[in-house]
């Protein structure tokens, strides 16, 4: 059996029937047709919201999924398309055409709802036209009576809502139509009820509540009339701070005065004279766009979203950026390409939004379209409201095109905006004119900047290929200077096309100190980058622009909302509502839920005006505000905003309080080693912050307080263990030790202590390490601080394990796993699993490690860390190798390999590389053990001791297995001495192992004997079996 019920094909065949206004709705022969599935129904409603018009492939992905779409996303709407034909193969009407990368709907008239409904309703446009109100009123509650409910009623996502309200707004004006023409022709059927449920549906409908006041008051109840204007008065003022139109307001006057005009006409009452009506004189259909640019590069993803617009139904796009992110440009250049299908002309209008020269008004704006569309000036209305009801009057039943440029608000565009099927408005703005889109079906289209490649053919249009071709890097260095921003690029263009100056010295000139003095044309002061942003930055009101320049002053990349509205008085919510409206105006942009950024460009522009306006004394409170935000937030901060720190130190450095600062990033040095999160690769990914230590090492000396130096230290001591540098960590660690016993509460803690035994670790010295961890784990414990605690006792029970303390170090590291997990917030970070898992390996309790990869793996699923990961793929290299699973040893250790190169994690590149090496040559790969070692040559920077004796020891058994026994012997002898001094026993063993092979082939049967036995010895006293 088939979708539709059918055991077997047809010999005849009704065609499907589709709805769309209210639920879905597949039906044949009069019964539904199951749609099964997510994907399957919502397919069809996109389709059907504009049959005939194809849709893009990511329109249907958004559609679907949103914006968390699958990997597989594109192939399930494939193969949901397939279905889809299917089942209309099956019912034998209708098809789905793919054309390029969307697909195509063609669907009869008469088989879908909402084409029958808008059938009916121009019919009866056309009918009323022609004086034939009785029949116009039949025709739309014929359409009307296509209605189920709400269009596409239950199913959601911005793609199907968007659509479905374009359609409840047609469905809304043809239910006013209808009231109209009730009223009209005194038919005595109620429309109050119907009325009710058009403004319970669209609540700022104003001709909905004016034909509503009138039926009341038809009905002798002129007190409920008046209680729903202050109804619709109350609404437009609460939600979107405007009044109500002078026709409701008059209204409401007449209703106060009774007057007599309000009843209906007498049935017997002429039509109007000929006379009354406003002669229009036949003129060609206007064609006032603006010359299309010859320069015009790429867009193609706004360009696909305009497309769009070319659906059943009026549609109205914004295209809001920042000045001179090309908006016009594209407006004016997407217009030309479609003016074809505008037969009835194309109407365009500059509104002076952000204009030197005052707005233009709206009544101004219609009588200029009226004019354009054969309206005599004498008989264009003088008040807005009629204006623009004659205008939707002409535009009605055409196919027009409207482009409505530079917009300042909703107010100078509602007006121009047609109402009908067949129009299509686009508008230009540096706001998104959020209260047009809660009045109207509006899409949203954000024009960004450029990104480099159609930065650099926009160059390329206005200078030649060949000059851009003959300094390739000099001309996306440019690019990159401009940021993409097309006002920008085009001066350059124009200054490089009228100069004679190279790019590179552009590019140089760029790169100085006053980059927004040479984005200007010489001899314009208008066109200048600056100018456009100048009429931006007039538009803000005193509080807008308050933190506006605020915003601009913090050093770094970006900021957070909750950074953001503490730099000013006001109580959070209303600073939070002006950080939404200066995001809504393209001021700053919300690139991420709660984090905001400035186009570069901009932020040099309103740094200067911040600089400008702002005294020392208010700019030296500024930086106090945000050096207190960030030292004394007690949220963990993300990554970016130690970026931010690092960024905020180097600028500011040398201002009272900004030391303030190194307390907050040693917290995240620490957190790099133990945070389940991203802090861990941000750290080594920071080369700034050695650049912060030495500062802050050199502010800390001076200073009167030995903490500041303490700080300093410590941080300049976690970038070089980060880094590899041991010794230099080492150094590091004494001098933070040393400055903090000389503060009143020293080392309490136990944390400097613990820092500088775990390098004394890495660097072989585990005896030093001991002893300094034993008196750091006694701090720990006094001091109460749980996680200094848990890594005290890590790092000891990992220097236990190397020294073959191994019922000592299982203990200890135990108690780290469970002090941990005993947290309220639970584990914070794997650094116990992975250090007991190494111990398991070490104990041959294989399945015990496996089982802790495991658990570690699961606490890094949702939030995976580079540093951690690789670290886990090692010990899953030791797993598999234990088990000798050769392959998948290999495989893990490679992948941790690459992880640590990401994050330059040098230390860990080396040692995960000699380790690879070992393992070729358990399998006899020679030539790969080599190439391996050959890999990590140039980081012998890195080396310890501790490393280099694991390099010997893997040289021992390559050079054995390539036939130089002598060398073997000295590679082997010197790894066995490191690990012997350390003490490291099972290592020592191990290196003995090595070693007893290089004497046999040197044919030096005595001393391999020795070798054996010494080893057998130590693996004994280890409780480990002996592989000799």
């Amino acid at each position: 059996m088939n979708l539709l019920g059918r055991t077997s094909a047809p010999l005849e065949v009704a065609p499907l029937d589709f709805g769309i206004l209210g639920p879905l709705q597949l039906a044949l022969d009069g019964l539904p047709v199951p749609l099964p599935g997510r994907t399957l129904p919502r397919l069809f409603a996109v389709l059907l919201l504009e049959p005939g018009h194809v849709i893009p492939l990511h329109r249907l992905v958004d559609a679907v999924w949103g914006d968390d779409p699958p990997a597989t996303a594109k192939r399930q709407i494939q193969n949901t398309v397939a279905t889809a034909r299917g089942l209309l193969l099956q019912a034998g009407t209708s098809e789905i055409e793919t054309v390029g990368d969307g697909y195509r709907l063609r669907v009869r008239p008469e088989n879908l709802d909402a084409l029958r409904f808008h059938r009916a309703a121009r019919i009866a446009r056309e009918q009323v036209a022609a004086s034939e109100p009785e029949a116009g009123l039949e025709s739309l509650r014929e359409a009307l009576d296509q209605w189920r409910g709400p269009a596409l009623a239950g199913l959601t996502g911005r793609v199907i809502e968007a659509g479905a309200l374009r359609w409840d707004e047609e469905r809304a004006a043809a239910e006013e139509a209808r009231a109209e023409l009730e009223l009209a022709l005194a038919t005595g059927v109620s429309v109050v009820p119907d009325l009710r449920r058009v403004l319970e549906r669209h609540p700022y409908r104003q001709h909905a509540a004016e034909l509503l006041m009138t039926a009341l008051y038809r009905e002798d109840r002129p007190a409920e009339a008046l209680d729903a204007y202050e109804a619709i008065r109350r609404q437009l003022d609460d939600e979107l701070g405007i009044d109500p139109g002078q026709r409701l307001k008059d209204l409401r006057t007449a209703i106060l005065r009774d007057d007599p005009s309000l009843r209906p006409a007498p049935k017997s009452a002429p039509p109007p004279a000929p006379a009354q009506m406003p002669v229009v004189q036949p003129l060609p259909a206007p064609a006032q766009l603006p010359a299309d640019s010859i320069h015009f590069t790429g867009r193609s993803e706004q360009l696909t979203a305009l497309d769009a617009l070319l659906g059943p139904g009026p549609q109205v796009a914004v295209l809001s950026g920042i000045g001179g992110s090309g908006k016009t440009t594209l407006a004016i250049h997407w217009a030309h390409r479609v003016r074809e299908q505008f037969p009835d002309g194309q109407l365009y209008v500059n509104l002076r939004g952000f204009d030197r020269a005052a707005p233009l008004t709206p009544l101004d704006a219609l009588a200029g379209f009226l004019r354009a569309l054969g309206v005599p000036t004498e008989a264009i209305p003088s008040d807005p409201d009629e204006a623009a009801g004659l205008l939707r009057s002409r535009l009605a039943d055409t196919r027009t095109l409207v482009v409505l440029d530079n917009a300042r608000n909703s107010q100078q565009v509602l007006p121009l905006l047609p109402a009908t099927a067949g129009c299509v408005a686009v508008v230009t703005s540096r706001s998104r004119l959020p209260d047009l889109a809660a009045l109207r079906d509006v899409r949203q289209v954000t024009v960004g900047t450029l990104d480099a490649v159609e930065s650099v053919r926009l160059l390329e249009s206005l200078i030649g290929e060949r000059r851009v071709g003959a300094e390739p890097e000099a001309a996306a260095r440019i690019a990159g200077l401009c940021d993409g921003l097309p006002l920008a690029l085009r001066i350059v263009g124009t200054n490089l096309a009228t100069q004679h100056v190279s790019l590179a010295d552009t590019a140089a000139a760029l790169a100085g100190h006053d980059r927004l003095a040479h984005l200007a044309v010489e001899g314009d002061p208008t066109t200048t980058v600056a100018a456009a942003f100048d009429l931006s930055f007039q538009a803000l009101d005193p509080e807008e622009e308050l933190l506006y320049l605020n915003l601009a002053f913090l050093p770094g990349a970006d900021f957070s909302k909750d950074l953001a509205t503490s730099l000013v008085t006001w109580e959070p919510r209303a600073a939070e509502r002006l950080l939404a409206r200066l995001v809504t105006a393209h001021r700053i942009d919300e690139y991420r839920p709660g984090r905001y950024r400035f186009h570069d460009l901009v932020r040099e522009y309103a740094r200067r005006k911040a600089e400008a306006a702002f005294d020392p004394a208010a700019l030296q409170r500024l930086r106090e505000q945000t050096v207190e935000w960030y030292a004394k937030s007690s949220t963990r901060l993300p990554v970016e905003e130690y970026r931010n720190i690092v960024a905020t130190f180097l600028e500011w450095n040398g201002h009272p309080t900004v030391s303030r600062l190194l307390r907050r990033l040693i917290a995240f040095a620490d957190a790099g080693y133990r945070d389940e999160t991203a802090l861990a690769d941000s750290l080594y990914e920071l080369p700034e912050l050695a650049h912060v230590a030495e500062q802050g090492i050199e502010t800390g000396v001076r200073s009167t307080d030995p903490m500041d130096a303490a700080r300093a230290y410590a941080l300049a001591d976690a970038v070089a263990y980060a880094s590899g540098d041991l010794n230099q960590s080492k150094l590091y660690a004494e001098k933070t030790l040393e400055y903090l016993r000389r503060t009143p509460d020293g080392d309490r803690t136990g944390k400097a202590r613990n820092d500088l035994a775990t390098t004394l670790t890495q660097l072989g010295r585990y005896r030093e390490a001991l002893s300094i961890l034993r008196e750091a784990l006694l701090a720990a414990e006094t001091s109460g601080e749980r996680w200094v605690h848990v890594e005290v006792l890590t790092s000891l029970g990992t220097v236990l394990r190397r020294m073959g303390i191994f019922l000592e170090a299982e203990a200890q590291l135990r108690k780290a796993r469970d002090l941990d997990a005993a947290a309220p917030e639970g584990p914070t970070a794997p650094y116990p699993l992975l250090a007991l898992s190494e111990l398991y390996v070490d104990l041959g309790r294989i399945s015990a490690a496996e089982e802790l990869c495991r658990e570690i793996a699961e606490m890094l699923r949702d939030h995976p860390s580079k540093y951690y990961r690789s670290r886990l793929y090692f010990r899953q290299f030791a797993v598999h190798r234990a088990d000798e699973d050769h392959p998948r040893a290999e495989a893990a250790l490679l992948r941790g390999i690459e992880l640590a190169e990401q994050i330059n994690n040098w230390r860990h590149q080396l040692v995960y590389t000699y380790w690879l090496a070992d393992l070729y040559m358990d399998t006899g790969q020679i030539d790969h053990a080599r190439d391996a070692l050959g890999r990590v040559a140039h980081l012998g920077q890195y080396e310890t001791s501790e490393t280099l004796a694991v390099k010997a020891r893997v040289m021992c058994r390559l050079l054995t297995a390539v036939g130089d026994p002598a060398r073997a012997i000295r590679m082997g002898r010197q790894a066995c001495d490191v690990f012997a001094a350390m003490p490291d026993p099972l290592r020592h063993a191990r290196a003995l192992v090595a070693l007893a092979a290089a004497y046999d082939a040197a044919g030096l049967g005595k001393e391999a004997e020795d070798a054996r036995g010494e080893a057998r010895d130590l693996f004994t006293a280890l409780g480990i079996p002996s592989p000799v």
